[in-house]
């Protein structure tokens, strides 16, 4: 049933973006449903009993809809301004990736939690923090809340216009990151459990890393301009532009092909308890 409610509560969702966005997708003849399809029959084929598909199985059909949703967007031009602009193909697949993954981190904590009362001090606690940070960044992908939360913080501390003022809401990205980096490190005993995961995390966060990089530094021109000169550095800030959505969607295949990783180990009943 858990599987069936998550399922059917991410193709709501993707289907409410989808009216949203429709003048645009439009352009694609909405073949944009397709991947998506792909994405919610992938997310019940994770959470059903018993076990979710193979790591490389989950992985390669992941990198596979990104693939496919980045060419459709480009190629048919499937976006508001430019680009990768927000509710474009690529925004959706990130946010189903993310929604998926945060049903998924929910799944691992059923199974994990202590029978009894909830305490943080429990170490499967980790999986019920990661669903949380995962479904607070699939909200953030669709409704933008760090560039609202960016905003503020520019209001309230009357900060001027510069260079690093204006990237403020792209600096949350990487605290968002950091966040999740000190959870996982105090969690950490409960993590080693889970040896295939740690590694795909750890490429996750490398390349969120890689995104974070690449969106500060293409908010605006002038760091391209003053590092390579105007031809080149104009350049570089468009592709920079497009490398930090791109590297986006690689940490978040890395991230729901490890959790899937975890949800299979756990239910294969082949990990303990940490000490």
């Amino acid at each position: 049933m858990f599987e069936k409610i998550c399922t059917g509560l991410l193709a709501f969702c993707l289907l409410l973006i989808t009216l949203q966005n429709a003048p645009y997708l439009a352009h694609g003849y909405m073949l944009h449903i397709a991947p998506m399809l792909v994405l919610c029959w992938l997310t019940w084929a994770i959470l059903r009993q018993p076990g979710p598909p193979a790591t490389s199985t989950v992985f390669w059909t992941l990198a596979a809809c990104c693939v496919v949703g980045v060419a459709m967007e480009l190629g048919f031009g499937m976006y508001k301004r430019k680009p990768f602009d927000e509710n474009g193909v690529a925004t959706i697949t990130s946010f189903a990736q993310l929604l998926a993954s945060s049903f998924t981190a929910f799944a691992i904590w059923c199974k994990r939690r202590k029978p009894g009362r909830f305490h943080l001090t429990d170490m499967a606690t980790i999986w019920l923090l990661i669903a949380i940070g995962f479904l607070y960044l699939a909200t953030d992908e669709e409704i933008l809340l760090h560039e609202g939360i960016g905003r503020d913080i520019k209001r309230l501390l009357h900060l001027a216009t510069n260079a690093w003022s204006v990237r403020l809401d792209d600096m949350l990205i990487g605290v968002y990151g950091l966040i999740g980096l000190g959870a996982l490190w105090a969690y950490r005993a409960e993590l080693k459990l889970f040896r295939a995961c740690d590694v795909l995390l750890a490429v996750g966060f490398f390349w969120l890393a890689v995104s974070v990089a690449a969106d500060m530094a293409s908010h605006r021109p002038d760091f391209f301009v003053w590092l390579l000169g105007p031809e080149r550095g104009m350049v570089a800030y468009d592709l920079g532009e497009d490398a930090d959505e791109i590297a986006k969607l690689i940490a978040e295949v890395f991230f729901l092909s490890g959790f899937s990783s975890a949800l299979g180990q756990t239910r294969r009943r082949n990990v303990k308890r940490p000490a």
